[in-house]
């Protein structure tokens, strides 16, 4: 096919840059888009460069690949930004397909170099509860039955125990694959209280099918704190299987006393590439690598760093004081349930 070599417009080089922003850097762009385009090095370097027109098959080739939107490019504005959107959950089985798809991205984060996932903890961190069978399995049922109001599994009413097998496995992939990624964390004095008030609020309402459940709870939410304290401790994480030593990634946490979080996720790759998660629907997240936005979600997250106290590694008088008052909310709690019991 002959080539049209006349002097590509803007959006193709708007293409061109959103694949390399999302680009493996760990491959040569170059051999991967000859791979894809099944064309030469030379023909493949004058599309990068922009003499050569990329036609509508070859670009429809690359944004599935790069999974880039066509209509992002050709409705392209300074003042806009394109989202990535994840299937909206209504079943057990799009709630399974979540699951897989945020170990993908958990596993995709992981795999760059020089990465860092910063992550504004309103909530726990997610993963963090997926080290423990029944703490996961909590979370999980919280989010079938009050979240997405998935009232019965099989036709049946469930309970914690019923939680299917495969969806905690998933949970504990993905904490496996975090404790494996470089994270800067901001918490403050909110971020335990929506588990808290979870596991009070099934307790209470007799959705659990024990006061030993509830309690057995507690103590994994005590323990999964205690993981916590211990990388805060020593500025790296824990592993996953063996949580007395650590693993190769770095942790940093901070506490910020004034600014209420919202569970946004930014991650950077190096110094030009970053994507930003923004909290959709409950669990999901929608995404963008828009380097407008991303830009300027570094600099905000900068901002707020330097009004936060470090309390890993430093700050020992303020990293005790911090994790004391989780453990007695915790310890309240344990013992409301302790002396009183729903199931009379």
């Amino acid at each position: 096919m002959e080539e049209n070599h006349t002097k590509a417009g803007p959006y193709q080089l708007l293409l061109m840059e959103k694949i390399r922003q999302v680009a493996d850097p760990n491959h040569k762009l170059s051999d991967v888009l000859m791979d894809i385009l099944d064309i030469g090095r030379d023909a493949t370097y004058r599309r990068m460069r922009g003499d050569t027109d990329i036609s509508f098959e070859e670009a429809v080739k690359l944004a599935k690949f790069f999974r880039i939107s066509l209509g992002e490019v050709a409705g392209y504005s300074e003042d806009s930004a394109v989202f990535k959107r994840p299937t909206f959950i209504r079943s057990l089985d799009d709630f399974r397909e979540y699951m897989h798809k945020s170990l993908e991205q958990l596993e995709h984060i992981q795999a760059q170099k020089n990465h860092v996932m910063y992550y504004f903890a309103k909530d726990i961190p997610v993963f963090y509860h997926y080290a423990f069978p029944e703490l996961a399995a909590f979370k999980i049922y919280v989010w079938l039955k009050s979240v997405y109001g998935i009232d019965k599994l099989d036709g049946q009413n469930y309970d914690l125990s019923m939680i299917p097998e495969d969806l905690v496995q998933l949970a504990q992939k993905q904490w496996e694959v975090y404790s494996r990624i470089n994270t800067v964390e901001i918490w403050n004095d909110t971020t335990i209280l929506s588990l808290l008030n979870q596991i009070s609020y099934y307790y209470e309402a007799g959705m659990l099918s024990s006061r030993e459940e509830a309690v057995t709870i507690c103590d994994q939410f005590n323990d999964m704190m205690k993981i916590i304290y211990k990388q805060a401790l020593n500025s790296q994480k824990a592993h996953a299987v063996n949580t007395e030593v650590f693993s190769s990634a770095f942790y940093k946490m901070y506490f910020h006393e004034i600014l209420i979080m919202d569970n946004h996720i930014l991650t950077e790759y190096g110094e030009r590439r970053a994507m930003y998660f923004i909290p959709y629907a409950g669990v999901n997240f929608l995404s963008t690598a828009d380097p407008e936005l991303t830009r300027n979600m570094q600099d905000y997250l900068k901002h707020q760093v330097q009004k936060s106290s470090l309390i890993s590694d430093v700050s020992e008088k303020d990293r005790n004081k911090f994790f004391i008052r989780i453990k007695s909310r915790i310890d309240q709690l344990k013992d409301r349930i302790a002396s009183t019991d729903p199931f009379l």
